[in-house]
């Protein structure tokens, strides 16, 4: 009984995921044709598009919600504001380069999250076909381990280095704001709890091997 709940939340679960990576291979998809055709649509329907970019309120700034720039810019900003509960600039913009260059932050999580999805299907699809204990599967929660710590380090520098960008484009603004996010230390904890189950299972199928040449 308790075998047959456990293929059953299997199953649940890899529907899920599927779910998860077909949504997100969509997003992706999105982002790229969106970032190819918006000159296109700036320029010739004349439509305003957004770019949003994690941001740090500089000291000794009050956080404000509306934010303003001192001095003139090369870049087209119609609005701009600072949701503090997130921490996320938001802009509304003509410039094509300012729209690349967030998009680009989200396309690089994005591609680690559908890397990060499909090792997770394919560990809960052997899980579902009763052999998850097995060399490959150990090597893919192996991968998983390294591509989520690799991932906590990327995403954030990627987006960093977008929200450096656009503030470097854009005039002073009022409140002073610095560049964003930080290293999230619970991702990284999380790559080496899966890391060292890797260990684990590597550990019991040399075990297993032993004992069957043993026998």
């Amino acid at each position: 009984m308790s075998s047959t709940k456990n293929v059953r939340l299997a199953k649940l679960l890899k529907i899920f995921l599927d779910f998860l990576l077909g949504l997100t291979i969509l997003v992706c998809i999105g982002l790229v044709m969106w970032v190819a055709l918006s000159p296109l649509m700036l320029r010739k329907f004349d439509v305003v598009g957004s770019a949003s970019i994690p941001v740090r309120i500089g000291s000794g700034a009050e956080p404000q919600l509306e934010v303003s720039f001192q001095g003139a810019t090369d870049e087209l900003i119609n609005d701009a504001f600072l949701r503090e509960s997130e921490g996320i600039l938001y802009l509304e913009t003509g410039s094509i380069a300012l729209i690349a260059a967030a998009n680009a932050a989200k396309l690089v999580l994005g591609g680690g999250l559908i890397y990060v999805l499909y090792l997770l299907r394919e560990i809960v699809r052997a899980i579902v076909a009763g052999a998850p204990f097995t060399a490959e599967i150990g090597q893919k929660v192996r991968r998983l381990g390294f591509s989520v710590l690799l991932l906590s380090f990327i995403s954030p520098l990627a987006q960093f280095i977008a929200a450096s960008e656009i503030l470097h484009r854009l005039p002073v603004p009022v409140p002073d704001l610095a560049p964003g996010p930080t290293f999230d230390s619970i991702y990284i904890f999380l790559a080496l709890l899966i890391l060292l189950l890797s260990y684990v299972w590597g550990y019991g199928l040399d075990l297993e091997r032993d004992r069957e040449l043993t026998v």
